[in-house]
């Protein structure tokens, strides 16, 4: 053991090295994101159910029957489904839906305009619904799109809808509406259909929904129900020249986002082409429901689905995918026919998986009809079909990661990291990859920027898009070992089948994709899955926060933060005293009719100072904002009954040396998600923040940790920041004004109600809506240390840092552990990595000496046990934990089999067992040595797994065990001996 002193004696000199400064030993990196707590709720599609008795007996009170009377139409209710529409002819005997149609009937023939010859594009159909909308009776206004990742709400990831670009903030009132009304052709993506993408010829994971919103007030009408459907009765008439006796209006139910409402749905030809929403109630998760005081009209279309039915093609891909299925068609070079692809499209309808009952009678159904048989049909359409998905997929994929999301395994990042993956999948099975390659999937995504173009405009460059991509296709292609065990591990317990809640927990709580799932189980994926999952998403909902003080009743705290941010000191009134109902109702907490304290808010600790009331210095350790009330909670509570407080002057002072830190670490997480930003890439989003008066934390979204060099580079951008003293300015705005100025990348901290924002621009760098406490020039927070970067979660980072003073203390710290050095080991500062670098590669001998001297001694201890006549032994240890152990005894665990020995290794915080016959009670040793207040950690096994040269081997048979924690070694030993144990 000489060796081990000597390398003990060397390396234990070391100590500063590993020895932060106090200020650092202070410092707590909080690794956890916040966790929102939910409920669960009651779905859309539940809520819907309770409410139509009521609304179908009642039409002339929630639909819109004077403008059905107008034009011409009746009401009748369908033989089929049972639903209650309105019809312009009696020829029309169902409600008009595919389902009850049996086929589209516009298929090779178009409608309106296309039938006479007249054909359009995408683009027309767009431009065609806006100069309708814009010059209908009472005008709409164009609007551009807002990005499909809503960083505006805190409930939902992706915009799925319209409407969600004005929920909640426009429906309750709280905000205007950018234009009242309004038309938008918002890109949207939804997951629960993604089985139906290719073969129904109108589903897709992201499609363009043409909205009309209006939003009604009280005090100002625009239009509602009767108008809408006149509006949307021209634009199919007049600008698609659709003749009426081909449209159908079918009354309905529709829910979301918490709003609820009569709808009419209407089709042509069999096609649904749009849905009439009319907001006029708020439901809550136990299913209640009370009037919205503000009307709204949500109507959505599916653009993709409008030169589709004009022209009558034999899909809608064929219309929506121009330049993109033209460039995939000649890559993957895929040959299919025509005639089959349209005698097939009229029934693509049937083939919806969440109604279809029985697929294969479907399938033979659609045979008969076309005259094609089964296998005919299916193998013409299989691989035009996997295009499709690859075209729809695609475009979804660009859209959402360019407008600011990344594929990860958590959160809406694990749909789009399951699509992309769908893609490989489709590429990889269909042996196109070596067609199509890296390049030509990169060309892909280009294609559709070169399609949407016509609509969107021109995107920007996006100078990370190929490196995710490029890591989304390595990580898919070298399936992580770790699920693939996990998920063998299921498959084994599951005898091999999974029921949909295995396919959700392997999804959800393993991150394995489902097509990986399929891949490795051999199972198909289920039908109704992505359903299911959605259907799962819509149940939870963030729980609202709990309200311990009510201050609706109480005047506005009038804000002078804001207006003296650099004064100390300042007077006020006391309004009322609050009893503290978190600290045994004491009379602690003060609120002053203005207040100079910033409460906690945007990640950002509160002010702290005092509060001098009659003569008395109080200490304010917290403050809070709850409503429009600042909320002062003293160290102490107040002596005297709370009446007597009210409307006595106060005199109050903040601590200024905290706030400057504060701000400091505040204005330094702007300057450094710039500086992320610009070295790493425009997918660099904002996902949560702290600052506290120790450090400042800053999550990002990013797809890989952060590597020293980039730890390095963003430290390096932000300092020269800081360096070039740009002006912070800091003032409120009118939302719309804002947003129209500077776009959503405003909302890096999340949602902000009202139509007032206040925003800091640090001039050219960054521009956020913010209500923290800030610099006046980035040159006053001095410096920025980065202490350190990790991944907290897929596809987030976590940086962690300090500015101004703090960072003279971390740089103070840094050079005393170097001074110390440099003394100890009596060298210069140059020579510090050359020492340093010989001491650890001395510590790399030493430990690889050690650890070879404890695998000769454990040879000599298990040849003891073996040829010893003891069938039990019991060997005390002095290891700290039980790796070697772990690591070592697997060789010798077929001899202790053949001579059926045993033995126990018994250290301070573990006892290690290793026996060659399965018959020793662990649960009973760690139940007799188990400390009262103290849990043991128990691992057992039965088989082991060993090398034998190249090959391995499994002992079947056996007992391996741990047993970690705290309990008492001799009490141990003791029972052990008891037990017939012989000590070594």
């Amino acid at each position: 053991m000489i060796i081990i002193r000597l390398f003990k004696t060397r390396f234990l000199q070391t100590n500063h090295l590993y020895q932060i400064s106090k200020v650092m030993q202070q410092k707590e990196f909080e690794e956890t994101i916040e966790e929102v707590k939910t409920i669960k709720a009651i779905t859309p599609k539940e809520i819907k159910k309770i409410v139509r008795p009521q609304f179908e007996a009642n039409p002339e009170l929630f639909y819109p029957t004077k403008v059905f009377d107008k034009f011409g139409f009746s009401r009748c209710k369908c033989p089929k489904c049972g639903a209650y529409f309105w019809r312009h002819t009696d020829k029309k005997t169902t409600c008009g839906d595919s389902n009850c149609e049996g086929k589209y009937s516009f298929i090779g023939v178009g409608t309106g305009k296309g039938a006479k010859g007249n054909k359009i594009t995408y683009a027309d159909a767009w431009n065609g619904f806006k100069k309708s909308l814009t010059s209908a009776r009472v005008p709409c206004t164009a609007i551009d799109r807002y990005p499909v990742v809503a960083r505006w709400r805190n409930d939902v990831d992706y915009v799925a809808a319209g409407i969600y670009c004005f929920q909640p903030f426009c429906v309750t009132g709280e905000m205007d509406p950018p234009a009242n009304p309004l038309i938008c052709p918002q890109f949207c993506v939804r997951f629960n259909d993604l089985d139906n993408i290719g073969l129904t010829g109108r589903h897709y994971s992201g499609f363009i929904m043409l909205g009309i919103q209006t939003f009604n007030y009280p005090d100002k009408y625009v239009f509602f129900k009767e108008e809408c459907v006149e509006f949307n009765y021209r634009w199919l008439t007049e600008e698609l020249e659709i003749n009426p006796d081909d449209i159908t209006f079918i009354e309905d139910v529709w829910a979301g986002g918490g709003n609820l409402g009569p709808s009419v749905e209407y089709f042509v030809n069999g096609l649904e082409v749009g849905n009439m929403v009319f907001m006029q109630y708020k439901y809550f998760h136990d299913g209640s429901y009370e009037e919205l005081p503000i009307k709204i009209i949500d109507t959505g279309i599916g653009l993709e689905r409008i030169p589709w039915l004009v022209n009558g093609s034999p899909t809608s891909y064929f219309d929506v995918f121009a330049g993109a299925f033209a460039f995939l068609a000649q890559k993957l070079q895929v040959e299919y026919s025509n005639d089959v692809w349209k005698a097939f499209g009229p029934y693509s309808c049937l083939l919806n998986v969440d109604e279809v009952e029985n697929v294969d009678k479907t399938w033979e159904f659609i045979s008969s009809q076309i005259g094609y048989d089964v296998q005919t049909i299916k193998r013409e359409i299989e691989q035009l079909k996997d295009m499709y998905i690859i075209l729809d997929h695609t475009r979804t994929v660009m859209m959402v990661v360019t407008d600011g999301s990344l594929p990860s395994n958590v959160g809406g990042g694990s749909n789009i990291r399951n699509i992309i993956r769908r893609v490989f999948a489709v590429l990889k099975k269909n042996n196109w990859w070596d067609k199509l390659g890296m390049d030509g999937l990169l060309q892909l995504f280009q294609e559709h920027k070169n399609d949407l173009a016509k609509l969107y405009g021109p995107f920007g460059e996006y100078k990370s898009f190929d490196q995710i991509i490029k890591q989304e296709y390595e990580r898919w292609a070298k399936t992580d070992d770790d699920k693939k065990v996990k998920l063998e591990k299921l498959l084994k317990q599951k005898n091999n089948q999974l029921s949909i809640d295995d396919w959700i927990f392997a999804m959800s709580t393993h991150g394995i994709p489902a097509d990986t799932i399929s891949q490795i189980s051999k199972l198909p994926i289920p039908g109704n899955l992505y359903a299911e999952l959605a259907d799962r998403a819509a149940r939870i909902t963030k729980a609202p926060e709990a309200i311990l003080y009510n201050t609706v009743h109480i005047p506005e705290t009038t804000n002078l933060y804001y207006q003296t941010p650099k004064d100390g000191k300042f007077q006020a009134k006391i309004v009322t005293i609050f009893s503290n109902v978190q600290q045994q109702n004491l009379p602690n907490i003060v609120i002053l009719n203005q207040s100079a304290f910033y409460p906690f808010g945007g990640g950002q600790e509160n002010d702290q100072g005092w509060l001098t009331i009659q003569g008395e210095r109080y200490f304010v350790n917290n403050v809070q904002k709850v409503g429009k009330a600042v909320l002062h909670i003293l160290e102490k509570p107040l002596p005297n009954a709370v009446d007597t407080y009210v409307g006595l002057d106060v005199q109050a002072e903040i601590d200024l040396d905290r706030r400057s830190i504060l701000r400091n670490h505040h204005t330094a997480t702007h300057i450094v998600f710039a500086a992320c930003r610009r070295v790493l890439g425009p997918h660099v989003w904002q996902n949560g923040a702290h600052k506290s008066v120790h450090n400042a934390h800053l999550d990002i979204t990013h797809f890989a940790p952060l590597t020293k060099e980039q730890e390095q580079a963003i430290e390096n951008e932000v300092n020269k920041i800081i360096l070039s003293a740009k002006q912070i300015n800091k003032g409120f705005m009118n939302k719309a004004d804002a947003e129209k100025e500077y776009g959503f990348r405003l909302y890096q901290g999340g949602i902000v109600p009202g139509n007032e924002l206040r925003v800091v621009n640090i001039d050219g760098i960054d521009v956020e809506a913010c209500c923290g406490t800030h610099c006046d020039s980035t040159s006053e927070v001095g410096w920025v240390r980065i202490l350190k970067t990790q991944k907290l979660q897929d596809g987030v980072v976590r940086l962690y840092y300090v500015a101004g003073v703090k960072t003279i203390e971390v740089l103070n710290s840094e050079g005393e552990m170097i001074n110390s050095l440099v003394k100890l080991w009596s060298i210069s500062k140059n020579q510090l990595v050359e020492e340093g670098s010989k001491i650890f590669q001395e510590k790399k001998h030493y430990e690889s000496a050690y650890n070879q001297l404890k695998a000769e001694l454990i040879k000599s201890q298990m040849k003891y046990v073996i040829d010893g006549p003891n069938q039990r032994t019991l060997i005390q240890s002095n290891e700290q934990n039980p790796t070697a152990y772990f690591s070592e005894i697997g060789k010798y665990i077929q001899q202790l089999k053949d001579s059926k020995k045993g033995l126990l290794f018994v250290a301070d915080t573990f006892i290690y067992g290793a026996f060659g016959e399965n018959n020793f009670n662990v649960e009973e040793l760690s139940k007799q040595i188990e400390e009262e207040g103290q849990q043991l950690k128990m691992n057992k096994q039965n088989k082991i797994s060993v090398k034998d040269g190249k090959k391995t081997i499994q002992v079947n048979d056996v007992l391996t065990f741990s047993i970690l924690g705290k309990f008492n070694k001799n009490k141990a030993t003791k029972y052990l001996k008891e037990q017939g144990f012989a000590q070594f």
